[in-house]
């Protein structure tokens, strides 16, 4: 697509059931259109508890493929709650970059019992 304007696609994506294996997170966001000097503003993310247990959730941020960070480590989440990821704040994310992540598991279960929503805007620069 070529524009002499710059382009902003406002998008929500979800992902229900988090992984609960933290050596293979959920990717919770990885967009294609993405490039170059393009980036998305992640404007909200929310997980909500679908249990009647506090369940444990972590977020972790992947730069170009290789290095990583935890944006949130072991936060619990209160039964049958949502826990709101950004409030008031909001960050930049490149065409390289991902989101993981995952929950801790319920009674030894694998099943995924924390849903996200992740809402952000793809910024594309003029071509």
């Amino acid at each position: 697509m070529s524009s002499i304007y710059p382009v902003n696609k406002f998008k929500s994506s979800i992902y229900p059931n988090l992984s609960t294996n933290s050596a293979s997170p959920t990717e919770v966001y990885s967009d294609a259109e993405v490039s170059g000097e393009g980036y998305a503003l992640i404007t909200s993310m929310i997980a909500a508890n679908k249990t009647e247990t506090p369940r444990k959730i972590s977020l972790i941020i992947e730069k170009a493929g290789a290095s990583t960070a935890y944006l949130l480590y072991n936060v619990i989440i209160p039964a049958n709650t949502a826990f709101e990821v950004i409030v008031g704040n909001k960050f930049i994310l490149k065409g390289t970059d991902r989101l993981l992540a995952f929950t801790d598991a319920v009674g030894g279960s694998t099943a995924g019992t924390v849903d996200m929503t992740v809402s952000y805007v793809v910024h594309i620069p003029p071509s």
